[in-house]
């Protein structure tokens, strides 16, 4: 029986790749929000902003949870393995809440509407993209340790 390390195929790689740079970049802007609100100032583009949070989360999440995570349980190899790998699918919910949460923030920002301060909003979106930024590094060096698997060689191979 021929058995390789990762049943993830180049493609979903790839697109996994994609997602988290996307998130990556989502990241960056939400620290330019943050700057400015802690400057008490309200960004031009935050509806915009907030529109696309909910989305590009549920999409990387999506995609991890379909085809990269049981790829991963599959080859956990440990208690620690499969502790590690139920914390970070964990986070997807937790993920998912505070996006709804942080889109319904800043659309209230945008029409004048929010009660929190703006400096309160910033600590909110630093909170945030950090959480994300943390969650795709983990998951990042999960997938490096998942594709740096030698395949297991059939015992006839000796």
């Amino acid at each position: 029986m021929d058995t390789t390390a990762s049943n993830l195929t180049a493609t979903e790689v790839r697109a996994l790749e994609d997602k988290h740079r996307d998130l990556l970049l989502l990241c960056l802007r939400l620290e330019e929000l943050a700057a400015d609100f802690a400057a008490g100032e309200v960004p031009r583009g935050i509806q915009k902003v907030a529109r696309h949070i909910e989305p590009m989360v549920a999409a990387a999440q999506t995609l991890e949870e379909q085809k990269f995570y049981p790829d991963l349980e599959l080859h956990a190899g440990s208690c620690f393995g499969s502790l590690l790998l139920d914390q970070v699918k964990s986070e997807h919910r937790v993920d998912r809440r505070a996006a709804r949460e942080l889109a319904l923030t800043l659309t209230a920002v945008a029409r004048k509407q929010c009660r929190l301060s703006l400096d309160t909003v910033a600590h909110m979106v630093r909170g945030f993209q950090e959480a994300v930024r943390r969650h795709i590094t983990t998951e990042q060096m999960l997938l490096q340790q998942l594709l740096n698997m030698e395949p297991e060689l059939p015992a006839s191979a000796f």
